[in-house]
């Protein structure tokens, strides 16, 4: 660029003087343009150098507070079943009917709905069912953002919107409502459909976004938050870990009523909000998905991607965690394809382990294959993930030379990846009583915490250093060589600070530690120790980093999410976008 500026320079000085004053003029526009340009570029890749950093979305159960779309409807809880009781009287109207279940009788799976998941009737009183109305309710934080809305639906039905609201104008078709606070969850119910003309394509819009509703999906604050990041791994919002799908006949539709249940969220709409954040996309198939249904998924996203974008794509989530379905499934198949396999194993849960990891490696290879061929020209818009335990480096060579699947899976394969989050040895067992000693310290031991997660010294570890140090001795360095071994690169799937624990015996029980991770959480503290962490990442080999996750309610048992609400700020997110900018 700056020897087009001074080629561009040396030919306006040679210019014939009687046109010397256009010249200086031609020359001043010429050199704008070109530091424009030169600025342009610059803080573009300043704003997103490359594929560093990206985020996990939170789960399904969190989409009332990361609220991502702009028709909050979608992220309602699905048809509550509910019935009459009388309760000056203390009986039910509703045959059945109970003080406890008239809120919700449990009969979900019973309501009437078409091919998209809106109701066509609703029961009689003299039918089977309990129910007579039934209720779409949300799951509100304190901060929901209150204010005015407005509900759209079609059909012939009485619908009442119910919470702390005032109602401002009902007309057939459209509901206007002030939302004053998010107590009582706001609530849509359902008393009468005519099945001629069934409830259908409801919709709920705060009112400032009237105006681009229409052809506007994403919460625009949701947006802006998430769109310095390179990428963004969706496996929470599939419902990867719980899921069951199979067949791409059975997967959630863009138009379908409720974009939370089993089958996870539309490929569609995940794909849109790559395209609207300018972020590569990763993706989780399903462990029971059919290679159809693989397929199907790939030409979707091969015709609906922004071109310029990479796709990543890993067979479903830690196929070697035995807290998830896909693990014992894939240990089942593996038993199945290889009876006699790893029988010099004696261990059985090892042994089951080892199958899973080849069943792993054969499906992801098939799953590669599938979608590469789908891309065809464009194959090497594909990066195939497979992903391991961190700390036991066995695992991802298993995965990489599958013994039993045939071997060498590895050239296959783009990348590996691991979870190298940081701290959670601060709270195993053996430092309890510290961490307690610290709850009861206030801000001092806060900062006794954050001493030990950057320096280190103060509870029981095995490595020096500190959490960080600790993160890149058992979880990246050896990982590191493993992918160079196999000529792949090294991924995180999930990171983060990793300071609470759920497993045994290390389950926390006093409130004051969790307050005291909680506070550390939201503390400027722990800022630095997300930049000193990335950094180490990248330091030490790491390529693109998946954190874990993105904007859900944070509370004294949630503190994994960057943010707690679309458009705020937190030390931990303002690390990350520092860190993604070059710093």
């Amino acid at each position: 660029m700056k020897h087009l500026v001074k080629s561009l320079t040396a030919h306006l000085k040679k210019r014939d003087s009687k046109i010397q004053n256009n010249a200086r003029s031609n020359k001043t526009t010429i050199l704008i343009i070109i530091c424009s340009l030169l600025l342009f570029t610059t803080a573009k890749s300043y704003a997103n150098p490359g594929h560093r950093l990206g985020y996990n979305t939170s789960g399904l159960h969190y989409l009332g507070s990361s609220n991502p779309f702009i028709d909050i409807f979608k992220i309602s809880r699905g048809w509550i079943t509910g019935c009459e009781f009388d309760w000056r009287h203390n009986r039910p109207i509703d045959p059945g009917c109970t003080r406890k279940s008239s809120f919700n009788t449990k009969e979900s799976d019973k309501v009437s709905v078409d091919a998209n998941g809106w109701p066509t009737r609703l029961p009689a009183r003299n039918e089977a069912p309990v129910f007579t109305s039934i209720s779409a309710i949300w799951d509100m934080p304190d901060n929901f953002p209150t204010g005015q809305y407005f509900m759209t639906y079609e059909g012939d039905g009485d619908l009442k919107v119910l919470g702390d609201v005032d109602i401002i104008r009902q007309t057939n078709g459209r509901v206007d409502f002030n939302l004053r606070s998010a107590k009582r969850n706001l609530r849509i119910h359902i008393t009468r459909i005519n099945p001629r003309n069934h409830i259908r394509n409801i919709r709920v819009i705060p009112k400032k976004y009237a105006g681009i509703y229409t052809r506007q999906t994403f919460n625009p604050d949701y947006v802006r938050s998430v769109r310095p990041f390179n990428s963004i791994r969706f496996m929470p919002w599939q419902n990867t870990k719980d899921t069951n799908i199979a067949h791409w006949r059975d997967r959630t539709k863009p138009q379908s009523a409720f974009y939370n249940g089993e089958a996870g969220m539309p490929v569609e709409t995940m794909i849109d909000l790559a395209n609207a954040a300018h972020a590569a996309p990763w993706f989780s198939m399903p462990h029971k998905a059919t290679d159809s249904f693989m397929r199907q998924f790939a030409q979707t996203v091969k015709q609906r991607l922004d071109p310029r974008q990479k796709v990543y794509i890993e067979y479903s989530n830690e196929v070697w965690n035995a807290m998830y379905p896909a693990t014992h499934y894939a240990s089942r198949q593996g038993l199945k394809l290889w009876p006699r396999g790893k029988t010099e194993i004696k261990n059985p849960g090892s042994r089951r382990l080892f199958l899973a990891l080849n069943y792993n490696a054969k499906r992801s290879k098939e799953m590669c294959n599938i979608w590469k061929t789908s891309f065809g020209s464009q194959r090497n818009r594909v990066i195939c993930v497979v992903s391991a335990y961190g700390s036991a480096p066995k695992m991802g060579e298993e995965l990489m030379t599958c013994p039993l699947a045939g071997g060498d899976c590895y050239k296959h394969f783009d990348a590996y990846a691991v979870a190298p989050y940081f701290g959670d040895y601060i709270a195993r067992i053996e430092n309890r009583p510290l961490v307690k000693r610290w709850a009861r310290q206030g801000n001092a031991g806060v900062n006794a915490l954050f001493r030990e997660i950057m320096h280190g010294g103060l509870a029981k570890d095995k490595v020096a250093g500190g959490a960080i140090e600790n993160a890149m001795e058992e979880r990246v360095k050896k990982n590191v060589a493993l992918a160079r071994k196999y000529g792949v690169k090294l991924l995180a799937y999930e990171g983060g600070q990793h300071l609470l624990r759920v497993d045994k015996p290390h389950v926390i029980h006093d409130p004051k530690v969790y307050e005291l991770f909680y506070k550390a959480n939201l503390n400027p503290q722990m800022g630095n120790a997300y930049i000193k962490y990335l950094n180490a990442w990248r330091r030490n080999g790491g390529d693109m980093m998946m954190h874990f996750n993105g904007i859900a309610e944070i509370n004294e048992r949630n503190i994994f999410p960057m943010l707690d609400k679309p458009g705020g700020h937190s030390a931990k997110y303002n690390a990350m976008v520092s860190y993604l900018r070059g710093g």
